[in-house]
This record gives structure tokens, sequence and C-alpha cells, in this order.
């Protein structure tokens, strides 16, 4: 099915916490639960279905391999995920086939390195086995689902597309509107975008009055629809009215959000109003200021940078495992991008790690295409590639698109 994002879209509800309130054990496996209840799920996404959603979430959140270890599940991984995404599939083409099934992936309980144990690689391989399953069970686009760290959500793109389909991509930011790791909202939504994520917002955080400022930050410099799930509340005793949620969500369109729907507690009565005041929405008359063209947009992992053409380079920093000092000075010289030389996979691997401590903008430079490709794949940022690397332009050029970067 074509998947166009361009038009406002209605999605859907809170999926676990509605499963809750139909019987399903607060500390029991979802996915297993979900496919021996298999009517609580097709009655919940009709609900939703009836209230005017038009994209349906598959119950995936917690049927990745490290979730599904809780239960000692993991080898069921990819049964569970192509199960429950042909449920979901099912489910909304016997009621509309122009419906859209979303496949979700999402944060995993671990941290790569440098710091946590998991190599990136590793990270990416769970979100691409994982889309595949999914893929196999007929969803249209992807969804990485309310993610706390730039790093996991990099890596949820770079797998997820391996499966050839859309991907979206969602935050769960703290009030500040920073991850828990400290990065930039801003800098999050560049690089998403860069790497080709066709949609970028928030999901849960709060309630939708609370966000308002987080899409009056991002909308200046969305070049994709702009997503937002927020919660109804924090429990079934302190929930906003489903006309309260409506009235609310219609500031996060006046904002620029235009794919809508709800997280925790989000039941399909709120749906159902979200959707009526979707229906007398006037988007045509939604005016967002955007950033002068000429700026050019950059990112490390926790924020953004705004150049114009004019920027001056550092000369060549050569990589090793500690380059604290190195990076220090650099900062301090005036350059407006740090230049680094990576000759070797060894030294794109080291400069991965010691990228946290850098805070400007990094050109890469390199005379080997596997270095290059292995130092953009790990740099948790938008990166430029010195165009004086001598590797064939073409090449340069098909590496920078893949991994969000820019041939300066």
């Amino acid at each position: 099915m074509e998947v166009r994002l361009s038009k406002p879209l209605l999605m859907d509800g809170a999926t676990a916490t509605n499963l809750l309130l139909n019987g399903m054990p607060q500390y029991s496996c979802p996915a297993e639960w979900i496919l021996n209840h298999p009517d609580s799920l097709r009655r919940l996404h009709r609900q939703f279905l009836q209230a005017g959603s038009r994209i349906i979430c598959t119950p995936t959140a917690q049927a990745n391999v490290v979730m599904l270890e809780e239960w000692g599940k993991q080898k069921q991984m990819a049964c569970y995920n192509e199960q429950l995404a042909r449920l979901t599939v099912e489910t909304c083409r016997s009621f509309d086939k122009d419906v859209l099934v979303a496949g979700v992936v999402a944060p995993l309980s671990i941290q790569v390195e440098p710091f946590g144990d998991t190599p990136f690689f590793d990270l990416v391989g769970i979100y691409a086995h994982q889309a595949l399953a999914l893929k196999e069970g007929g969803v249209d686009l992807l969804i990485a689902d309310t993610m706390n760290t730039i790093s996991q959500s990099r890596a949820a793109i770079l797998g997820c597309r391996q499966a050839g389909l859309p991907v979206m991509v969602t935050l769960n930011v703290e009030e500040d509107g920073d991850t828990c790791m400290g990065s930039d909202l801003v800098s999050a939504l560049i690089i998403c975008q860069n790497l080709g994520a066709v949609a970028f917002g928030l999901s849960c955080c709060d309630r939708p009055e609370k966000l308002y400022h987080h899409i009056e930050e991002i909308a200046p410099y969305a070049k994709i629809p702009i997503i937002v799930r927020p919660k109804a509340g924090e429990s079934f005793e302190s929930l906003l009215s489903p006309q309260e949620m409506a009235s609310q969500m219609r500031g996060l369109l006046e904002r620029g959000a235009t794919l809508v729907g709800g997280c925790c507690y989000t039941t399909p009565e709120h749906i159902k109003e979200i959707g009526k005041m979707m229906a007398e929405f006037p988007f045509e008359n939604v005016r967002v200021a955007r950033e002068d063209e000429d700026t050019i947009l950059m990112a490390g992992a926790t924020e953004p940078y705004f150049l114009d053409e004019y920027f001056e380079q550092s000369e060549p920093v050569y990589c090793h495992k500690d380059m604290s000092d190195e990076l220090l000075e650099l900062e301090e010289s005036g350059a407006d991008v740090v230049t680094v030389c990576v000759e070797t996979v060894d030294d794109a691997y080291d400069f991965a790690l010691n990228a946290h401590m850098l805070h400007i903008p990094v050109s890469f430079i390199s005379d080997s295409e596997e270095a290059l490709e292995m130092v953009l794949l790990m740099y948790n940022g938008c990166a430029f590639v010195d165009s004086r690397s001598g590797i064939d332009e073409e090449i340069l050029n098909r590496l920078a698109r893949a991994y969000g970067a820019t041939v300066r």
C-alpha cells in the first residue's frame, strides 16, 4: 500500500493500558497474552477504527528480543511480531483497506557504548530483525515509538529501513525537551529527518498542553510531518475527559502537528473527540515560521548547530583511543567545524567512543570507503563529509545520503 503522510491523519490511542482494562494481567508477557486472547485486540482496534483512526499501531512495543527475554520468550520474537502484525492488518483491512498499519519498535533496556556495553551494531541488528518480522506480518510502515536517546533512534532507523518500509520516529522527552541522556529535541529532529525518517515527533511525555512549547521549538526546522501522541493522564483515576483532550490537542495542530493520536490511557472515546475536532480544524490557515533556507542545519548527539556557507574548518585531527585533550583544544581554537581524519575502521571506532565530548560540528575526511562508512554509521549526529577525501565522488555522495551527512 502507498503510504502518504502529507495530509493530516488521526492515529490510534493506547494499546497496553486499554488491554489492562480488558483483563490483561499487569505483569504478563503482552505478546503472548494477546495471541492467546486475539479478540481483545480485534475489539480494541475496531473501536479505534470506528472512532476515526487512519493509522493503527501493532502491539509490539514489548515484543523485541531484549524485552521478551524477561519472560524467557526471546526465541519467539519473530513469530510473535509476525503474528501480531498479521492480526492487526487483518482487522484493519476488514474494516477499511486504506487504513495504514504501523509496526511498532520501541526503546531497549540496554545502553550502547561508550555509556554501556552494547556495540551500536548489535542495536541496529535487534531493530532490523524485529522490523523484518513485522514486514512479514504485512505492516505498511514502521514507527520507532517513544525513543529516549539519539543512539537508539538512529539504530532504529538504520535497522528498520533494512525492511524497505517508511520509518516514523517519536521521542519521549523530559519536561525541558531533552531526552534522558541530555539530547536536544531540535538536534534529534535534524538527525532523524536527515537519516530518512518520514515523520518525527513526540509520544507519551505528558498531556497535550504541556507539549505546546516542544512543537513550537521543532516546527521551524521540520521538513517532514510532525507526530504528537500525548498521554490522556497519569492513571485511569486522573484522566482528561475526551472533550478536554480534544480541546488541548487543537493547540498542537495550531503549532504545526498533523499526525496525532494518543498514548497512555487514551481511549477510543478520546480518539473519537480528537477526530471530530480535526474534521473542523482549518489546517490551511496554520502558518509556521521557517528557518532561513540558506542556514545549514547540523547536529551533534546533544545539540543542534546553525551554520552559514562561510564556516571555517580546523586542521585535521587524527583518531586514537583517548582524544579528550585534542577535542577540547579544537573547541577553543575558534574553528566552526572540526575536521577529523579517519584512516581505518579502528579510527572510526575510536572517534565514535570519543564523539560525545565534542560540542561543535564535525567533518570527516578519509581515503578509505570502509572507514568513512563506519564512522558515519557510528557517529550519533549529522556530519559533513570533506569533498577532499580520496574517494570517488559518486561513492562520497552515496555514503552521505545513506547516513544523513552533507558533502562539502
